[in-house]
């Protein structure tokens, strides 16, 4: 299940943030997320003469999952879940990993561009097969290695590692190891869900 796991405990930490958050339309934070993933994408293209941003990403980042839970936490709270919301949060969701990954690809941390472009269609066929379940009557899927937040946390810890790097080498590039990663874990979450999937399906035709 990934960091997915420990999803519960994060949202516990934040719900009492709700008591000051409830005047906010949720869709508010929903798009607080997005002009958050925007910023780091912009962060991670001057990195090379702003170094220290590396430093500030992972804190954006660490808003970013703040603001996804909360704005769900929020809906239910408030009464105002919809469809349209969670059509918005996903899409909103797949826009906001592009800007990320896109502000990493034109950043001048990748060594081989080419990574930073297949790790983007990897996580989000990864994403795509977390809603298809929806899609054919079974459940949103969640399951895989790789999930936002999983991909997050590796961003912000090599951001981390990236900084230490610089202090010692400013020509030695870690990032093209992350998304390597990226492409093969997102292809491994894929699979997971997709069999995951076609499980539940045989499980719902049989009942």
């Amino acid at each position: 299940m990934g960091i997915y796991s420990i999803k519960p405990a994060f949202r516990e930490f934040l719900r009492p943030l709700l008591k000051i958050l409830r005047p906010v339309h949720p869709d508010v934070l929903t798009w607080s997320a997005f002009f958050v993933s925007i910023v780091v994408g912009i962060f991670f293209y001057f990195i090379r003469s702003f170094p220290v941003l590396l430093l500030i990403i992972p804190v954006l980042l660490f808003l970013r999952l703040a603001l996804n839970a909360l704005d769900g936490m929020l809906a239910i709270e408030t009464n105002k879940a919809r469809p349209q919301g969670e059509v918005l949060n996903e899409l909103l969701d797949r826009y906001s990993d592009i800007a990320v990954i896109f502000g990493i690809l034109f950043s001048n941390l990748l060594y081989h561009k080419l990574l930073g472009i297949l790790a983007i269609i990897s996580i989000l066929l990864a994403s795509y097969t977390g809603i298809l379940g929806k899609a054919v009557g079974t459940k949103r899927q969640y399951g895989g290695i790789m999930g936002k937040a999983d991909r997050m946390i590796w961003i912000m810890v090599f951001c981390v590692l990236q900084y230490i790097v610089f202090i010692w080498r400013n020509d030695v590039f870690i990032f093209d190891y992350l998304m390597l990663w990226f492409i093969l874990s997102g292809q491994i979450t894929v699979l997971t869900r997709v069999l995951t999937i076609l499980k539940e399906l045989r499980i719902k035709q049989g009942a």
